[in-house]
């Protein structure tokens, strides 16, 4: 088993290093690559399992896209492939085709997938989450200062109350193949057990949830408390 996170000497934020954490308890046997932005990714030449990419500085956002951009066939394959791939926060902007400034400056991004993100510096929006995904409740956080239109016609999860991929839309994030991207933030994987039990399981059938009794327990809670109607989904935006 292989596991390969990029670049994570150039973000990880919003407590998502929780998810590699994780992780690497539920699948103690697997190897962790660690590659940094100068490497060439391990997906290029050898067989992972999985890949991660978590949320980025918008700065370090620009390095990503250019060190990627020259593997965008390849990752192509790789999707097609079957292979994992798990995008979190601001990640999942440089799947689409480009992201417009506030000034209206356009990055092109690496265009897998026919949206594009609007971003405004000058504000920053912060959302409760509940979702669902094949049944499961999904359950987190957002804080962006992009949101995302197109054509998303692989979504990832229903929007029971929040805020999708924009204001109007019922759904957020891409569901490919096996690829998971999604704006939800922090520890994703430990705050949807359910969901990262089935992803672990797509990479080995024998392994289970780490601290599974309690990190299960704390899952009904938080979606308990979600469904919560007083609860306030939008905290507040500046």
């Amino acid at each position: 088993m292989v596991i390969e996170i990029l670049f994570s000497e150039l973000g990880l934020y919003y407590g998502d290093y929780g998810n590699i954490a994780y992780l690497s308890k539920c699948l103690d046997n697997a190897e962790f690559i660690y590659t940094r932005n100068k490497d060439v990714p391990a997906f290029v030449d050898r067989k992972v399992d999985m890949v991660y990419l978590g949320s980025l500085s918008e700065n370090k956002q620009l390095i990503a896209i250019d060190r990627l951009m020259r593997y965008t066939d390849i990752l192509k394959k790789r999707i097609e492939e079957d292979v994992i791939f798990l995008f979190t926060g601001n990640a999942m902007e440089i799947l689409g085709k480009y992201i417009e400034t506030e000034n209206k400056d356009k990055i092109e991004c690496l265009g897998l997938y026919d949206f594009y993100s609007l971003r405004d510096m000058n504000r920053r929006r912060n959302y409760l989450f509940l979702g669902n995904y094949n049944g499961l409740d999904i359950v987190g956080n957002k804080s962006q200062y992009s949101l995302c239109y197109g054509n998303f016609d692989k979504p990832f999860i229903e929007l029971k109350k929040g805020v999708g991929n924009n204001e109007e839309d019922k759904y957020e994030g891409i569901h490919d193949h096996n690829l998971f991207a999604t704006y939800l933030l922090g520890p994703f994987l430990i705050l949807n057990p359910l969901f990262t039990q089935s992803l672990i399981k797509m990479i080995d059938p024998e392994n289970e949830l780490a601290y599974r009794e309690e990190i299960i327990k704390a899952y009904n809670k938080r979606v308990e408390q979600m469904n919560n109607p007083k609860l306030i989904y939008t905290l507040h935006e500046h």
